[in-house]
């Protein structure tokens, strides 16, 4: 079975990764907010050093250095979000989560037990209606005066 290739990843994104992925785990390591936070300056400085780097090779280099630098001090277990890949409770639930438009099929009595609830979710979706309605009716108003104009 045949899967799709990497994507071949610039310079710019490879080192916007490897800032997220110190960042993240500089998280694991610093318990403490504060000190997290100062930390996390200290990283964004040593960044920010070579932001402007025009040499290619010197900034090839620094990135290699960097990313093997973040494999020798990388955290042996770094904090992952639950619903994360990898994550405690990642596609546990998807099972149960049911769309929005179950509801508008629910018996009278079933909406009788959560009065509250169902008043606020008409006023949401009278909301998003007349949203919906005032884009479309300047989509057209726009497409009609592009048209007007083109003519002219």
């Amino acid at each position: 079975m045949a899967t799709n290739p990497a994507p071949y990843l610039s310079h710019a994104q490879r080192v916007c990764r490897l800032y997220k992925r110190a960042s993240r785990h500089l998280e694991s390591w610093c318990i403490m907010r504060d000190k997290y936070r100062y930390q996390a300056t200290l990283l964004r400085a040593r960044f920010d050093e070579h932001k402007q780097e025009v040499d290619m090779v010197k900034a090839v280099k620094l990135l290699k250095a960097g990313e093997e630098e973040f494999l020798q001090r990388q955290h042996p277990q770094p904090y992952i979000f639950p619903d994360s890949p990898g994550g405690t409770t990642y596609e546990r639930y998807q099972s149960y989560q049911h769309p929005d438009w179950l509801l508008n099929h629910w018996h009278p009595e079933e909406r009788a037990r959560y009065p509250e609830y169902f008043k606020k979710r008409e006023q949401r979706l009278r909301l998003v209606k007349e949203a919906w309605e005032k884009e479309q009716a300047e989509k057209q108003e726009k497409k009609y005066t592009d048209d007007l104009a083109s003519v002219k």
